[in-house]
């Protein structure tokens, strides 16, 4: 039997699971359902084109949105419902731990523009903040909203989608093609862990005063030298840019840690969700460990979805989103630079060697970071005359903690493998050359 073949049975096999067995084919399945409301049945359609579209089966889902559309009354019926539907999909998905910005990332990576701004749409439905109960929106909540155009004022109307769908243009079936796609990307979303207050603890306030994060001046500073620093043409600027940046990083973060623990409450480590774009997205993820561990913190990647979750002090966080950017920005002008590879024969090497780049990228930048934070440690503490073992180390035990805490069942694998001998090597010079800052501390490399 051939691959594509096996992969749609597989696919039929799993819809049937989920819907008890019997024929998938909609004439004569189970959300037809007779009654004196065709409601449930409209529901039960789009639930049921769902979980193929989730499958990729477009033959299939072209079939259940033409079903909705030949319903009677379909005009009038089918988008009342499919809006709400949509809504409160979201409105259970912010429960389940997830953010406005992540489902849209999510749908964008999967579908097209028109499905990830049927998402947007949707978040302006007052059925998606029901479980608020009134209660005033967070600002890191309503800051996302805004920087995704989604209005402050909240649709009421029993059927906002409608009209969304007619300015779009094409058929009704189109729009329904449309509704079931997106929703087969949201709904199939697990759930992840709440780093912010959902809904329904807005009226919490102190949930909400614990998300309090002031702009850090120290942290600015930073990302104007290392913007600065990727963008000038000359090389002796930029290495002093990027050192003035990681010395300003190194000795922040110590400082924190002195302050907190002299403070009667010390403050607790976060969790943050950091997404890595493709292409490359594991290898790329690999640099963000690197990062991560050798500014104390740890990390979790989700595969699915494309995102690590990184475990630490906030300013060491904001650190680390800081120094990754800038060091991707790096890895990626000197790969990119490399253009196509072939092998002897011709053939195609381009995404061996661009892979075994990044990884032998985050390989030697986890060396030079590793002996930078070492030397800023031993440093800092002949500045501050203290011994600063005992504290980092149980600083270090805090994180570990609440790793284990928030990640109980966490299973551990191996990274994504290099098999390209030329892009290893040249991912190892261009870890030599990235600048890190204060001192470019050679490692002999192994």
């Amino acid at each position: 039997m051939g691959r594509n073949n096996q992969k749609r049975r597989a696919a039929k096999k799993r819809r049937e699971d989920r819907s008890g067995g019997g024929s998938s084919r909609h004439g004569e399945g189970r959300w037809w359902g007779a009654g004196p409301s065709l409601r449930p049945a409209v529901e039960a359609g789009l639930l049921a084109g769902a979980q193929v579209a989730s499958d990729r089966d477009e033959r299939e889902v072209g079939r259940i949105a033409a079903d909705l559309a030949g319903l009677p009354g379909a005009g009038g019926l089918v988008t009342p419902v499919a809006g709400e539907l949509l809504a409160r999909v979201l409105a259970s998905l912010w429960e389940g731990g997830w953010q406005p910005a992540e489902v849209v990332r999510q749908v964008r990576r999967r579908r097209r523009e028109a499905h990830t701004g049927l998402v947007v749409s949707a978040m302006s439905a007052a059925t998606c903040w029901e479980a608020a109960r009134g209660a005033p929106m967070p600002p890191v909540w309503s800051e996302q909203l805004d920087a995704l155009g989604v209005p402050a004022e909240r649709s009421r109307g029993a059927d906002w989608l409608a009209p969304l769908l007619s300015r779009a243009g094409g058929t009704l079936e189109d729009a329904l093609r449309l509704v079931i796609e997106t929703l087969g990307e949201i709904v199939t979303l697990g759930v992840v862990e709440a780093l912010v207050p959902r809904p329904a603890e807005w009226r919490d306030a102190a949930l909400l005063g614990a998300t309090g994060h002031a702009d850090d001046p120290v942290l600015a500073k930073v990302r104007a030298l290392l913007a600065k620093a990727e963008s000038t043409q000359f090389a002796a600027e930029a290495e002093a840019l990027a050192a003035k940046a990681q010395e300003l990083m190194a000795r922040h973060s110590i400082e924190d840690a002195v302050a907190r623990s002299r403070a009667p409450r010390g403050e607790r480590p976060v969790i943050r969700r950091i997404a890595v774009d493709d292409p490359y997205a594991e290898a790329k993820s690999t640099l963000l460990g690197v990062v991560a561990r050798a500014n104390d913190s740890r990390c979790v990647w989700y595969d699915r979805y494309a995102m690590m979750a990184a475990v630490g002090f906030a300013k060491d966080l904001d650190a680390i989103e800081v120094l990754f950017t800038s060091l991707l920005v790096q890895a990626s002008r000197a790969m990119l630079a490399k253009g196509s590879v072939t092998d002897g024969h011709g053939r195609s090497r381009t995404r061996s060697f661009r892979q075994s780049f990044l990884v032998a990228y985050a390989n030697r930048i986890g060396q030079r970071l590793e002996m930078a934070a070492w030397q800023a440690r031993q440093q800092a503490s002949e500045d501050l005359h203290l011994d600063l073992t005992p504290l980092l180390a149980s600083r270090d035990a805090e994180v570990e903690e609440a790793m284990q805490s928030a990640f109980p069942k966490l299973r551990y694998g191996h990274g994504p493998s290099a098999t390209n001998e030329a892009g290893w090597q040249a991912g190892r010079i261009a870890a030599e050359l990235a600048t890190l800052g204060p001192e470019q501390a050679m490692v002999a490399a192994g």
